[in-house]
């Protein structure tokens, strides 16, 4: 995998950098956007899931923890 960076100008993917010279014209390639805020949500979740680290209380307060809105 070879990884461009680039932007979405508001019509149209633009690289920031160039395209390595080995990869012929017409490769597919796959666009994913990175979230503006950072980590995406279901990211974090997951990442939280794995190490153990959900909160107790996240079931009760899990639109705080995801929104950011106050706590119950």
């Amino acid at each position: 995998m070879t990884v461009v960076k680039g932007h979405y100008d508001g019509q149209q993917v633009v690289f920031d950098e160039p395209v390595p010279k080995e990869i012929p014209p017409d490769t597919p390639v796959q666009v994913t956007f990175v979230h503006p805020r950072g980590e995406h949500v279901l990211s974090r979740i997951a990442r939280l899931a794995t190490t153990g680290g959900m909160p107790s209380d996240y079931s009760e307060q899990h639109e705080h923890y995801v929104k950011g809105v106050p706590e119950k």
